[in-house]
Protein backbone atom coordinates (compact mmCIF):
# COMPACT_ATOMS: atom_id res chain seq x y z
CA UNK A 1 0.00 0.00 0.00
CA UNK A 2 1.01 3.55 -0.45
CA UNK A 3 1.36 5.83 2.26
CA UNK A 4 0.74 9.84 1.02
CA UNK A 5 1.60 11.02 4.45
CA UNK A 6 4.66 8.52 5.24
CA UNK A 7 6.40 8.94 2.30
CA UNK A 8 7.12 5.25 1.53
CA UNK A 9 4.66 2.23 0.70
CA UNK A 10 4.39 -0.35 2.99
CA UNK A 11 4.62 -4.30 2.34
CA UNK A 12 2.24 -7.01 4.31
CA UNK A 13 3.53 -10.34 3.32
CA UNK A 14 0.92 -12.78 3.39
CA UNK A 15 1.11 -16.34 5.74
CA UNK A 16 -1.32 -18.05 3.38
CA UNK A 17 -4.38 -18.09 6.17
CA UNK A 18 -5.71 -14.72 5.93
CA UNK A 19 -3.80 -13.26 7.91
CA UNK A 20 -0.47 -11.00 7.20
CA UNK A 21 2.88 -9.92 8.73
CA UNK A 22 3.98 -6.83 10.39
CA UNK A 23 4.28 -4.35 7.79
CA UNK A 24 7.76 -3.55 6.34
CA UNK A 25 8.30 -0.10 4.71
CA UNK A 26 10.52 1.09 1.71
CA UNK A 27 11.02 4.59 0.58
CA UNK A 28 9.72 5.49 -2.69
CA UNK A 29 9.64 9.66 -2.92
CA UNK A 30 7.75 12.23 -1.46
CA UNK A 31 4.04 11.42 -1.31
CA UNK A 32 3.14 7.95 -3.28
CA UNK A 33 -0.14 8.18 -3.91
CA UNK A 34 -0.91 5.26 -6.09
CA UNK A 35 1.14 1.41 -6.45
CA UNK A 36 1.06 -1.17 -8.88
CA UNK A 37 3.05 -4.76 -9.12
CA UNK A 38 4.28 -6.49 -11.63
CA UNK A 39 7.28 -8.00 -13.27
CA UNK A 40 8.99 -5.02 -14.95
CA UNK A 41 12.78 -6.46 -15.79
CA UNK A 42 11.74 -10.19 -16.66
CA UNK A 43 13.73 -12.21 -13.58
CA UNK A 44 10.36 -13.91 -12.30
CA UNK A 45 9.91 -11.78 -9.07
CA UNK A 46 7.70 -8.80 -8.57
CA UNK A 47 8.46 -5.55 -8.70
CA UNK A 48 6.43 -2.07 -7.73
CA UNK A 49 6.17 1.12 -9.26
CA UNK A 50 4.34 4.03 -7.28
CA UNK A 51 3.37 7.58 -8.24
CA UNK A 52 4.69 10.37 -6.58
CA UNK A 53 2.41 13.24 -6.94
CA UNK A 54 4.96 15.63 -5.25
CA UNK A 55 8.39 14.90 -7.10
CA UNK A 56 6.43 14.27 -10.74
CA UNK A 57 7.91 11.59 -10.70
CA UNK A 58 7.09 6.93 -11.41
CA UNK A 59 9.14 5.69 -8.65
CA UNK A 60 10.26 2.02 -9.14
CA UNK A 61 11.40 -0.58 -6.68
CA UNK A 62 12.42 -4.06 -8.03
CA UNK A 63 11.82 -7.24 -5.88
CA UNK A 64 14.29 -9.45 -4.67
CA UNK A 65 12.07 -12.10 -4.53
CA UNK A 66 11.94 -12.18 -0.48
CA UNK A 67 9.25 -9.71 0.20
CA UNK A 68 11.82 -6.80 0.06
CA UNK A 69 12.82 -4.24 -2.99
CA UNK A 70 16.29 -2.51 -3.77
CA UNK A 71 16.72 1.26 -3.87
CA UNK A 72 13.75 3.41 -6.05
CA UNK A 73 14.49 4.66 -9.18
CA UNK A 74 12.95 7.58 -10.62
CA UNK A 75 11.57 8.70 -13.82
CA UNK A 76 9.73 12.09 -14.75
CA UNK A 77 5.71 11.65 -15.62
CA UNK A 78 4.28 14.86 -15.40
CA UNK A 79 2.11 17.02 -13.26
CA UNK A 80 0.73 15.06 -10.11
CA UNK A 81 0.80 11.72 -11.65
CA UNK A 82 -1.75 10.18 -9.34
CA UNK A 83 -3.10 6.70 -10.88
CA UNK A 84 -0.99 3.81 -12.78
CA UNK A 85 -1.60 0.84 -14.81
CA UNK A 86 0.93 -1.81 -16.11
CA UNK A 87 0.75 -3.65 -19.11
CA UNK A 88 2.62 -4.96 -22.40
CA UNK A 89 1.22 -2.18 -24.33
CA UNK A 90 3.81 -3.11 -27.64
CA UNK A 91 3.83 -6.89 -27.95
CA UNK A 92 7.45 -6.63 -27.23
CA UNK A 93 6.83 -9.18 -24.12
CA UNK A 94 7.98 -6.41 -21.62
CA UNK A 95 5.81 -4.69 -18.86
CA UNK A 96 4.61 -1.15 -19.79
CA UNK A 97 3.67 1.46 -17.78
CA UNK A 98 0.54 4.38 -18.15
CA UNK A 99 0.00 7.08 -15.80
CA UNK A 100 -2.70 9.98 -15.08
CA UNK A 101 -1.31 13.44 -14.37
CA UNK A 102 -3.70 15.08 -12.53
CA UNK A 103 -2.01 18.44 -12.59
CA UNK A 104 -1.31 18.06 -16.40
CA UNK A 105 -4.88 16.55 -18.05
CA UNK A 106 -2.88 14.00 -19.75
CA UNK A 107 -1.69 10.42 -18.99
CA UNK A 108 1.96 9.27 -19.54
CA UNK A 109 2.75 6.36 -21.38
CA UNK A 110 6.20 4.54 -20.56
CA UNK A 111 7.54 1.57 -22.52
CA UNK A 112 9.62 -1.11 -20.91
CA UNK A 113 13.07 -2.24 -21.75
CA UNK A 114 12.58 -5.38 -20.11
CA UNK A 115 15.25 -4.77 -17.93
CA UNK A 116 13.33 -2.95 -14.97
CA UNK A 117 14.11 0.51 -17.07
CA UNK A 118 11.73 2.63 -19.31
CA UNK A 119 11.96 4.85 -22.60
CA UNK A 120 10.86 8.50 -21.43
CA UNK A 121 7.59 9.16 -20.85
CA UNK A 122 4.91 9.75 -23.97
CA UNK A 123 2.41 11.94 -23.39
CA UNK A 124 -1.75 11.93 -24.47
CA UNK A 125 -4.17 14.27 -23.38
CA UNK A 126 -7.26 12.57 -21.57
CA UNK A 127 -9.28 15.56 -19.96
CA UNK A 128 -9.47 18.10 -17.06
CA UNK A 129 -7.42 16.41 -13.17
CA UNK A 130 -7.36 12.63 -14.53
CA UNK A 131 -7.25 10.44 -11.45
CA UNK A 132 -8.19 6.56 -12.34
CA UNK A 133 -6.86 4.68 -15.08
CA UNK A 134 -7.30 0.69 -16.37
CA UNK A 135 -5.78 -1.28 -18.76
CA UNK A 136 -7.92 -3.86 -21.05
CA UNK A 137 -9.36 -4.80 -24.50
CA UNK A 138 -12.21 -2.99 -25.28
CA UNK A 139 -13.26 -3.28 -28.64
CA UNK A 140 -12.08 -6.78 -29.07
CA UNK A 141 -8.99 -6.33 -31.23
CA UNK A 142 -6.15 -8.06 -28.96
CA UNK A 143 -4.43 -4.76 -28.76
CA UNK A 144 -4.11 -3.22 -24.57
CA UNK A 145 -6.62 -0.02 -24.30
CA UNK A 146 -6.79 2.77 -21.61
CA UNK A 147 -10.02 4.11 -19.97
CA UNK A 148 -9.09 6.91 -17.67
CA UNK A 149 -11.83 8.71 -14.94
CA UNK A 150 -11.48 12.53 -15.30
CA UNK A 151 -12.12 14.04 -11.92
CA UNK A 152 -12.65 17.92 -13.10
CA UNK A 153 -14.33 17.18 -16.52
CA UNK A 154 -16.67 14.42 -15.65
CA UNK A 155 -15.94 11.97 -18.18
CA UNK A 156 -14.41 9.04 -19.05
CA UNK A 157 -11.48 8.79 -21.77
CA UNK A 158 -10.85 5.73 -23.79
CA UNK A 159 -7.98 5.34 -25.61
CA UNK A 160 -7.63 2.53 -28.00
CA UNK A 161 -4.21 1.45 -28.58
CA UNK A 162 -2.73 0.65 -32.07
CA UNK A 163 -0.63 -2.54 -30.59
CA UNK A 164 2.57 -0.59 -31.15
CA UNK A 165 2.80 0.86 -27.58
CA UNK A 166 0.83 4.14 -28.58
CA UNK A 167 -2.71 4.96 -28.57
CA UNK A 168 -5.51 7.22 -30.48
CA UNK A 169 -7.09 9.72 -29.36
CA UNK A 170 -9.19 10.03 -26.50
CA UNK A 171 -13.15 9.38 -26.93
CA UNK A 172 -15.27 10.73 -23.98
CA UNK A 173 -18.18 9.09 -22.60
CA UNK A 174 -20.01 11.40 -19.82
CA UNK A 175 -20.90 10.70 -16.53
CA UNK A 176 -21.62 14.00 -14.61
CA UNK A 177 -19.79 13.54 -11.34
CA UNK A 178 -16.03 14.08 -10.11
CA UNK A 179 -14.52 10.81 -10.95
CA UNK A 180 -11.53 8.67 -9.05
CA UNK A 181 -11.23 5.05 -9.51
CA UNK A 182 -12.00 2.70 -12.44
CA UNK A 183 -12.26 -0.64 -13.03
CA UNK A 184 -12.99 -3.10 -16.03
CA UNK A 185 -14.68 -6.68 -16.40
CA UNK A 186 -17.12 -8.59 -18.29
CA UNK A 187 -20.41 -7.30 -15.63
CA UNK A 188 -23.17 -8.82 -17.77
CA UNK A 189 -21.96 -11.80 -19.34
CA UNK A 190 -21.68 -10.83 -22.75
CA UNK A 191 -18.14 -11.42 -23.51
CA UNK A 192 -17.83 -7.71 -23.89
CA UNK A 193 -15.61 -5.76 -21.29
CA UNK A 194 -17.37 -2.94 -19.12
CA UNK A 195 -16.36 -0.06 -17.02
CA UNK A 196 -16.93 0.73 -13.06
CA UNK A 197 -16.50 3.84 -12.08
CA UNK A 198 -16.54 5.65 -8.68
CA UNK A 199 -18.70 8.62 -8.39
CA UNK A 200 -16.45 10.53 -5.77
CA UNK A 201 -19.26 13.04 -4.28
CA UNK A 202 -21.85 12.32 -5.99
CA UNK A 203 -22.06 9.28 -3.25
CA UNK A 204 -22.51 6.23 -6.46
CA UNK A 205 -21.19 4.72 -9.05
CA UNK A 206 -21.40 4.41 -12.39
CA UNK A 207 -21.65 1.49 -14.47
CA UNK A 208 -21.19 1.46 -18.38
CA UNK A 209 -21.63 -1.17 -20.37
CA UNK A 210 -18.80 -2.39 -23.20
CA UNK A 211 -20.54 -2.59 -26.75
CA UNK A 212 -17.49 -4.42 -27.75
CA UNK A 213 -16.02 -2.30 -30.34
CA UNK A 214 -14.27 0.35 -27.89
CA UNK A 215 -17.63 2.36 -27.11
CA UNK A 216 -19.75 2.52 -24.49
CA UNK A 217 -23.61 2.62 -23.14
CA UNK A 218 -25.17 5.43 -20.92
CA UNK A 219 -23.68 5.52 -17.54
CA UNK A 220 -25.84 3.71 -14.73
CA UNK A 221 -26.04 4.74 -11.36
CA UNK A 222 -25.38 2.54 -8.16
CA UNK A 223 -25.67 4.63 -4.68
CA UNK A 224 -22.81 3.32 -2.48
CA UNK A 225 -22.32 5.40 0.57
CA UNK A 226 -20.64 9.28 0.94
CA UNK A 227 -18.00 9.35 -1.44
CA UNK A 228 -16.99 6.51 -3.60
CA UNK A 229 -13.08 6.50 -4.28
CA UNK A 230 -11.40 3.43 -5.36
CA UNK A 231 -12.69 0.08 -6.42
CA UNK A 232 -11.90 -3.55 -6.96
CA UNK A 233 -13.84 -6.07 -8.91
CA UNK A 234 -14.03 -9.68 -8.09
CA UNK A 235 -16.09 -12.68 -7.74
CA UNK A 236 -16.53 -12.56 -4.18
CA UNK A 237 -19.31 -15.31 -3.77
CA UNK A 238 -17.96 -17.65 -6.19
CA UNK A 239 -21.37 -17.78 -8.31
CA UNK A 240 -19.65 -16.70 -11.66
CA UNK A 241 -20.47 -13.22 -11.81
CA UNK A 242 -18.22 -10.22 -11.19
CA UNK A 243 -18.73 -8.19 -7.97
CA UNK A 244 -17.56 -5.06 -6.51
CA UNK A 245 -15.68 -3.53 -3.76
CA UNK A 246 -15.91 0.04 -3.53
CA UNK A 247 -13.61 2.09 -0.83
CA UNK A 248 -16.14 4.80 0.80
CA UNK A 249 -13.50 8.08 1.71
CA UNK A 250 -15.84 9.89 4.53
CA UNK A 251 -16.76 7.29 6.42
CA UNK A 252 -13.77 4.66 6.24
CA UNK A 253 -16.31 1.90 5.03
CA UNK A 254 -16.45 -0.53 2.07
CA UNK A 255 -19.34 -1.35 0.48
CA UNK A 256 -19.47 -4.81 -1.58
CA UNK A 257 -21.96 -5.18 -4.16
CA UNK A 258 -23.23 -8.37 -5.40
CA UNK A 259 -23.85 -9.07 -9.47
CA UNK A 260 -27.60 -10.10 -9.43
CA UNK A 261 -26.72 -9.70 -13.39
CA UNK A 262 -28.81 -13.10 -15.42
CA UNK A 263 -26.24 -15.30 -17.13
CA UNK A 264 -25.26 -14.91 -20.39
CA UNK A 265 -27.61 -12.34 -21.78
CA UNK A 266 -29.31 -10.40 -19.26
CA UNK A 267 -32.13 -8.13 -20.47
CA UNK A 268 -31.13 -5.13 -22.20
CA UNK A 269 -27.59 -5.61 -20.89
CA UNK A 270 -28.38 -4.17 -17.53
CA UNK A 271 -27.07 -5.60 -14.26
CA UNK A 272 -28.93 -5.28 -11.13
CA UNK A 273 -26.88 -5.18 -8.47
CA UNK A 274 -27.59 -5.51 -4.37
CA UNK A 275 -25.79 -3.74 -1.71
CA UNK A 276 -24.67 -5.22 1.34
Amino acid sequence: TADSNGRDIAVLLGNGNGTFQVAMGFAAGSNPISIVAADFNNDGKMDLSVTDLTTDNAVVLLGNGDGTFRAPIFYSVGNSPYGIASADFNGDGNIDLAITNNGNSDIAVLLGNGDGTFKPAVSYSVGDGPSGIVVADFNGDGKMDLAVSNYDSMNVAVLLGNGDGTFQNAVFFPIGSNLEGITAADFNGDGKIDLAVAGGNSNSIAILLGNGNGTFQAAQFFTVGNYASQMAAVDFNNDGKIDLAVTDTFSSDVAVLINNTQMPKPVRGIPIWDIL
